[in-house]
Protein backbone atom coordinates (compact mmCIF):
# COMPACT_ATOMS: atom_id res chain seq x y z
CA UNK A 1 0.00 0.00 0.00
CA UNK A 2 1.23 3.38 -0.90
CA UNK A 3 0.68 6.57 0.97
CA UNK A 4 2.25 9.98 0.36
CA UNK A 5 2.80 12.26 3.15
CA UNK A 6 -0.37 14.40 3.94
CA UNK A 7 -0.35 18.29 4.13
CA UNK A 8 -1.02 19.18 7.50
CA UNK A 9 -3.39 22.15 8.69
CA UNK A 10 -1.03 24.49 9.53
CA UNK A 11 0.92 26.73 6.63
CA UNK A 12 3.86 26.34 4.52
CA UNK A 13 6.04 28.62 6.16
CA UNK A 14 5.33 27.20 9.87
CA UNK A 15 6.03 24.23 8.72
CA UNK A 16 9.30 24.91 7.05
CA UNK A 17 10.30 26.82 10.53
CA UNK A 18 9.72 23.83 12.57
CA UNK A 19 12.26 20.47 12.65
CA UNK A 20 10.74 17.46 11.21
CA UNK A 21 11.20 14.42 13.00
CA UNK A 22 10.53 10.74 10.97
CA UNK A 23 9.88 7.85 13.24
CA UNK A 24 10.05 3.91 11.45
CA UNK A 25 8.46 2.03 14.42
CA UNK A 26 5.80 4.01 16.20
CA UNK A 27 4.97 1.90 18.93
CA UNK A 28 5.39 1.44 23.00
CA UNK A 29 8.53 3.43 22.73
CA UNK A 30 8.56 5.68 19.30
CA UNK A 31 5.03 7.22 20.86
CA UNK A 32 6.34 9.08 23.69
CA UNK A 33 8.95 9.95 21.95
CA UNK A 34 6.69 11.57 19.07
CA UNK A 35 4.78 13.22 22.12
CA UNK A 36 8.08 14.85 23.48
CA UNK A 37 8.64 16.41 19.89
CA UNK A 38 4.75 17.11 19.34
CA UNK A 39 4.70 18.74 22.69
CA UNK A 40 8.20 20.88 21.39
CA UNK A 41 6.07 21.99 18.15
CA UNK A 42 8.21 19.88 16.37
CA UNK A 43 6.05 18.28 13.31
CA UNK A 44 6.69 14.02 13.20
CA UNK A 45 6.37 11.66 10.24
CA UNK A 46 6.09 8.21 11.22
CA UNK A 47 6.38 4.80 9.42
CA UNK A 48 4.08 2.06 9.37
CA UNK A 49 3.20 -0.92 7.96
CA UNK A 50 -0.97 -0.83 8.89
CA UNK A 51 -3.72 1.46 7.54
CA UNK A 52 -5.08 1.24 10.50
CA UNK A 53 -2.21 1.75 12.82
CA UNK A 54 -2.10 4.97 10.20
CA UNK A 55 -5.50 6.59 11.13
CA UNK A 56 -4.80 6.26 14.88
CA UNK A 57 -1.14 8.41 14.36
CA UNK A 58 -3.01 10.84 12.65
CA UNK A 59 -5.79 11.67 15.51
CA UNK A 60 -2.77 12.75 17.67
CA UNK A 61 -0.68 14.88 15.18
CA UNK A 62 1.29 12.77 14.00
CA UNK A 63 1.73 12.24 9.63
CA UNK A 64 1.29 8.37 8.93
CA UNK A 65 3.67 6.82 5.84
CA UNK A 66 2.60 3.35 5.47
CA UNK A 67 5.04 1.56 4.32
CA UNK A 68 6.62 -1.80 5.42
CA UNK A 69 10.71 -1.06 5.47
CA UNK A 70 11.12 -4.80 4.08
CA UNK A 71 9.26 -3.76 0.94
CA UNK A 72 12.26 -2.59 -1.70
CA UNK A 73 9.40 -2.10 -4.68
CA UNK A 74 7.24 0.92 -2.47
CA UNK A 75 10.66 2.98 -3.04
CA UNK A 76 10.54 3.09 -7.00
CA UNK A 77 6.98 4.66 -6.11
CA UNK A 78 7.55 6.68 -3.61
CA UNK A 79 10.10 8.39 -4.56
CA UNK A 80 8.60 11.77 -4.82
CA UNK A 81 7.10 11.56 -1.05
CA UNK A 82 10.68 11.93 0.51
CA UNK A 83 10.42 14.07 3.35
CA UNK A 84 13.37 16.21 3.25
CA UNK A 85 15.18 18.64 5.66
CA UNK A 86 14.70 15.70 8.41
CA UNK A 87 16.14 17.06 12.11
CA UNK A 88 16.13 13.29 13.27
CA UNK A 89 15.30 9.69 12.09
CA UNK A 90 14.06 7.41 14.88
CA UNK A 91 14.25 3.70 14.33
CA UNK A 92 12.48 1.44 16.81
CA UNK A 93 11.40 -1.19 14.88
CA UNK A 94 10.81 -4.59 16.74
CA UNK A 95 13.97 -7.26 16.74
CA UNK A 96 11.13 -9.88 16.62
CA UNK A 97 11.98 -12.58 14.07
CA UNK A 98 10.80 -12.59 10.81
CA UNK A 99 9.89 -15.93 9.01
CA UNK A 100 11.42 -15.26 5.86
CA UNK A 101 14.24 -13.61 6.56
CA UNK A 102 17.27 -14.82 8.26
CA UNK A 103 18.13 -12.49 12.00
CA UNK A 104 21.35 -11.28 10.32
CA UNK A 105 19.85 -9.52 7.88
CA UNK A 106 15.91 -8.21 8.26
CA UNK A 107 17.18 -4.91 9.74
CA UNK A 108 20.21 -4.43 7.56
CA UNK A 109 17.97 -5.01 4.88
CA UNK A 110 15.45 -2.15 6.37
CA UNK A 111 17.98 0.64 6.73
CA UNK A 112 19.32 -0.16 3.66
CA UNK A 113 15.90 0.83 2.20
CA UNK A 114 15.36 3.52 4.54
CA UNK A 115 18.49 4.97 3.48
CA UNK A 116 17.69 4.84 -0.55
CA UNK A 117 14.69 6.37 0.20
CA UNK A 118 15.77 9.41 2.51
CA UNK A 119 19.03 9.86 0.00
CA UNK A 120 16.29 11.45 -2.46
CA UNK A 121 15.37 14.09 -0.40
CA UNK A 122 18.32 17.23 -0.62
CA UNK A 123 19.90 17.48 2.63
CA UNK A 124 18.69 14.04 4.25
CA UNK A 125 22.30 12.32 4.53
CA UNK A 126 23.18 14.92 7.70
CA UNK A 127 19.94 13.87 9.32
CA UNK A 128 21.04 12.18 12.31
CA UNK A 129 19.63 8.54 12.73
CA UNK A 130 19.00 6.88 16.01
CA UNK A 131 18.67 3.50 16.37
CA UNK A 132 17.46 1.39 19.25
CA UNK A 133 19.24 -1.82 20.05
CA UNK A 134 19.43 -3.63 23.04
CA UNK A 135 21.56 -4.86 25.79
CA UNK A 136 21.21 -8.71 24.54
CA UNK A 137 24.00 -7.61 22.06
CA UNK A 138 26.07 -8.23 25.56
CA UNK A 139 28.67 -11.40 25.50
CA UNK A 140 27.32 -13.30 28.65
CA UNK A 141 29.27 -12.33 31.68
CA UNK A 142 29.25 -15.34 33.45
CA UNK A 143 32.20 -16.68 35.28
CA UNK A 144 34.00 -12.80 35.72
CA UNK A 145 34.39 -11.05 38.88
CA UNK A 146 32.97 -8.07 37.26
CA UNK A 147 29.65 -8.23 35.64
CA UNK A 148 29.23 -4.46 34.59
CA UNK A 149 28.77 -3.94 31.40
CA UNK A 150 29.43 -0.91 29.04
CA UNK A 151 29.89 0.14 25.52
CA UNK A 152 33.44 -1.31 25.72
CA UNK A 153 32.10 -4.75 26.69
CA UNK A 154 32.36 -7.39 24.46
CA UNK A 155 29.32 -8.49 21.91
CA UNK A 156 28.29 -11.98 21.51
CA UNK A 157 24.00 -12.29 21.42
CA UNK A 158 22.50 -15.87 20.83
CA UNK A 159 18.99 -15.17 20.51
CA UNK A 160 17.65 -14.13 17.17
CA UNK A 161 16.33 -10.58 18.56
CA UNK A 162 20.19 -9.46 19.17
CA UNK A 163 21.64 -10.89 16.42
CA UNK A 164 19.49 -8.88 14.14
CA UNK A 165 20.10 -5.72 16.44
CA UNK A 166 24.03 -5.85 16.35
CA UNK A 167 24.37 -6.98 13.03
CA UNK A 168 22.17 -3.49 12.45
CA UNK A 169 24.46 -1.79 14.48
CA UNK A 170 27.83 -2.80 12.40
CA UNK A 171 25.66 -1.91 9.09
CA UNK A 172 25.34 1.66 10.34
CA UNK A 173 28.71 1.30 11.98
CA UNK A 174 29.82 0.93 7.98
CA UNK A 175 27.56 3.55 6.18
CA UNK A 176 28.58 7.29 6.20
CA UNK A 177 25.26 7.96 8.03
CA UNK A 178 25.47 9.82 10.93
CA UNK A 179 23.48 8.38 13.92
CA UNK A 180 23.62 7.30 17.39
CA UNK A 181 23.07 3.68 18.46
CA UNK A 182 21.08 3.31 21.85
CA UNK A 183 21.28 -0.20 23.66
CA UNK A 184 18.51 -0.42 26.26
CA UNK A 185 18.08 -2.41 29.29
CA UNK A 186 14.73 -3.90 29.94
CA UNK A 187 12.06 -1.18 29.27
CA UNK A 188 8.67 -0.63 31.89
CA UNK A 189 6.00 1.34 31.99
CA UNK A 190 2.39 1.57 31.68
CA UNK A 191 1.07 -1.49 30.70
CA UNK A 192 4.34 -2.97 30.91
CA UNK A 193 5.66 -4.63 33.92
CA UNK A 194 7.99 -7.42 33.43
CA UNK A 195 6.38 -10.94 34.73
CA UNK A 196 3.61 -9.05 36.89
CA UNK A 197 1.11 -11.66 35.62
CA UNK A 198 3.05 -14.62 36.61
CA UNK A 199 3.44 -13.18 39.63
CA UNK A 200 -0.37 -12.06 40.46
CA UNK A 201 -1.17 -15.98 39.33
CA UNK A 202 0.96 -17.13 41.77
CA UNK A 203 3.33 -18.88 39.63
CA UNK A 204 7.35 -20.21 39.94
CA UNK A 205 9.51 -17.88 38.32
CA UNK A 206 12.06 -19.52 36.26
CA UNK A 207 15.35 -17.75 36.66
CA UNK A 208 17.41 -17.31 38.85
CA UNK A 209 16.39 -14.67 41.69
CA UNK A 210 20.19 -13.91 42.61
CA UNK A 211 21.33 -12.76 39.30
CA UNK A 212 20.68 -8.99 38.23
CA UNK A 213 17.77 -7.29 36.34
CA UNK A 214 18.43 -3.94 34.28
CA UNK A 215 15.69 -1.50 33.61
CA UNK A 216 14.89 1.89 31.91
CA UNK A 217 11.29 3.53 32.43
CA UNK A 218 9.86 4.08 28.88
CA UNK A 219 9.53 7.80 29.57
CA UNK A 220 13.47 8.24 30.37
CA UNK A 221 14.01 6.35 27.25
CA UNK A 222 12.35 8.54 25.30
CA UNK A 223 14.07 11.59 26.95
CA UNK A 224 17.31 10.39 26.42
CA UNK A 225 16.23 9.91 22.52
CA UNK A 226 15.38 13.47 22.34
CA UNK A 227 18.86 14.30 23.82
CA UNK A 228 20.65 12.20 21.69
CA UNK A 229 18.62 13.17 17.95
CA UNK A 230 19.88 16.52 18.37
CA UNK A 231 23.00 18.87 19.31
CA UNK A 232 25.99 17.96 20.25
CA UNK A 233 26.68 14.07 20.98
CA UNK A 234 29.93 13.23 21.71
CA UNK A 235 29.71 9.47 21.19
CA UNK A 236 27.67 7.06 18.78
CA UNK A 237 26.99 4.64 21.44
CA UNK A 238 25.21 4.28 24.78
CA UNK A 239 23.77 2.09 27.15
CA UNK A 240 20.43 3.29 28.57
CA UNK A 241 19.76 1.96 31.98
CA UNK A 242 18.68 4.01 35.34
CA UNK A 243 22.40 2.65 36.73
CA UNK A 244 20.72 0.77 39.83
CA UNK A 245 20.86 -2.95 38.76
CA UNK A 246 18.42 -5.06 41.42
CA UNK A 247 18.67 -8.51 42.17
CA UNK A 248 15.59 -10.38 40.74
CA UNK A 249 14.75 -11.77 44.14
CA UNK A 250 13.74 -7.95 45.28
CA UNK A 251 12.73 -7.35 42.17
CA UNK A 252 9.88 -9.35 42.84
CA UNK A 253 9.39 -9.26 46.29
CA UNK A 254 8.45 -5.51 45.80
CA UNK A 255 6.13 -6.06 43.29
CA UNK A 256 4.41 -8.64 45.43
CA UNK A 257 4.62 -7.10 48.23
CA UNK A 258 3.14 -3.49 47.41
CA UNK A 259 0.19 -5.37 45.80
CA UNK A 260 -0.67 -7.87 48.67
CA UNK A 261 -0.05 -10.71 46.60
CA UNK A 262 1.72 -14.01 48.02
CA UNK A 263 5.78 -13.99 48.35
CA UNK A 264 7.44 -15.27 44.72
CA UNK A 265 8.87 -18.68 43.95
CA UNK A 266 11.45 -20.11 42.48
CA UNK A 267 12.21 -23.17 40.06
CA UNK A 268 14.85 -25.03 41.84
CA UNK A 269 18.33 -24.25 40.71
CA UNK A 270 19.10 -27.65 39.44
CA UNK A 271 15.99 -27.64 36.96
CA UNK A 272 16.41 -24.48 35.35
CA UNK A 273 19.00 -25.76 32.85
CA UNK A 274 16.81 -29.30 32.73
CA UNK A 275 13.48 -29.64 30.67
CA UNK A 276 10.39 -27.35 30.67
CA UNK A 277 8.76 -27.79 34.98
CA UNK A 278 5.20 -28.09 34.42
CA UNK A 279 3.15 -24.56 35.92
CA UNK A 280 6.70 -22.87 35.87
CA UNK A 281 7.23 -19.30 33.95
CA UNK A 282 9.25 -20.21 30.66
CA UNK A 283 12.53 -18.18 30.39
CA UNK A 284 11.67 -15.87 27.57
CA UNK A 285 15.19 -14.09 27.17
CA UNK A 286 18.69 -14.83 28.43
CA UNK A 287 19.13 -14.51 31.81
CA UNK A 288 22.76 -13.61 31.72
CA UNK A 289 23.96 -11.97 35.28
CA UNK A 290 25.15 -8.56 34.36
CA UNK A 291 24.69 -5.15 35.44
CA UNK A 292 24.22 -2.34 32.78
CA UNK A 293 25.95 0.53 33.22
CA UNK A 294 25.07 4.41 32.50
CA UNK A 295 27.68 6.20 32.99
CA UNK A 296 28.99 6.87 29.47
CA UNK A 297 25.41 8.48 28.34
CA UNK A 298 25.38 10.28 32.26
CA UNK A 299 28.59 12.18 31.41
CA UNK A 300 27.89 13.14 27.57
CA UNK A 301 24.24 14.31 28.18
CA UNK A 302 22.69 16.45 30.78
CA UNK A 303 19.93 13.89 31.86
CA UNK A 304 18.32 13.64 34.97
CA UNK A 305 15.89 10.65 34.98
CA UNK A 306 12.26 10.93 36.28
CA UNK A 307 12.24 7.25 37.40
CA UNK A 308 16.48 6.54 38.61
CA UNK A 309 15.40 3.25 39.98
CA UNK A 310 12.90 0.29 40.02
CA UNK A 311 10.82 1.51 42.91
CA UNK A 312 10.77 4.89 41.93
CA UNK A 313 9.20 3.70 38.72
CA UNK A 314 7.10 1.05 39.82
CA UNK A 315 5.31 2.81 43.03
CA UNK A 316 2.77 4.96 40.28
CA UNK A 317 2.16 2.13 38.13
CA UNK A 318 1.62 -0.74 41.06
CA UNK A 319 -0.93 2.15 42.80
CA UNK A 320 -2.68 2.72 39.27
CA UNK A 321 -2.79 -1.33 38.94
CA UNK A 322 -4.24 -1.57 42.33
CA UNK A 323 -6.88 0.89 41.68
Amino acid sequence: MIASIPNPPDSHSDRQSRPTRLIVGCGYVGLRVASLWLSAGDRVLAVTRSGQKAAELAKLGIEPIVWDWLDDSWLLQAKHSCPSELASVLVAVSHAPMADIPPAQAHRLGLAHLDRWLSEAPGSRATRWVYLSTTGVFADPLGSQDLWVDEQSPVGPSRPGSITALEAERWLESSSIEHVVLRPAGIYGPQRIPNVQPLREGQAMAVDPESYLNLIHVDDLATVIAAVSQGPCAGRLYCVSDGHSVQRRDYYAFIAQSMGWPAPSYVPGQELQGAQVQGAVPRRRSQGNKRVSNRRLLEDHAIRFAYPDYRSGLSSLLAEMAR
